[in-house]
């Protein structure tokens, strides 16, 4: 079922409205989860628990406005990407992210989990976009420039 390369089964939203103003990163995690579980059909309480547990181990944000809240979960049969965005930055630990991408997979697979991570990362490093432009972008749009990075 699982042969430790991504497909093109890897599910990939971006948020169309902005996250709301004054919440902090537990609220965010908590939110974007469950908003995933109503996207995928998941379970809304293993997806929620499961990323507030990693969370609280140590912090997900990277810098330079980047966060990625993680997290392997039983039960799953396929990656799915999440990513939420805020003109001012929702405060992670004193931190302002303005782009926050929520990235599940199967707890089998932590292989997909590492290449999900590293190609966000690398393309926020080299995509060429500013920080500005990602946060504006029409949500169908974005969607389409990640689903090309990041579905093969």
């Amino acid at each position: 079922m699982f042969d430790g390369e991504l497909n093109n089964e890897t599910l990939v939203w971006v948020r169309g409205e902005e996250l709301p103003v004054g919440v902090d990163h537990v609220e965010m995690v908590r939110l974007m989860a469950g908003e995933l579980a109503e996207l995928t059909g998941w379970r809304a309480r293993t997806l929620v628990n499961t990323a507030l547990d990693r969370e609280a181990q140590e912090s997900t944000y990277l810098g330079y406005g980047l966060a990625i809240p993680h997290a392997r979960v039983f039960g799953l049969t396929q990656p799915a990407v999440y990513l939420a965005r805020s003109t001012p930055g929702v405060d992670w630990q004193g931190s302002a992210a303005r782009l926050v991408f929520l990235v599940v997979v199967p707890e089998e697979c932590p292989e997909w989990h590492l290449q999900l991570l590293s190609r966000i990362v690398r393309w926020r490093q080299k995509s060429g976009l500013t920080e500005d432009e990602m946060v504006s972008m029409p949500a169908e749009e974005l969607t389409r420039v990640l689903r090309e990075l990041l579905v093969l």
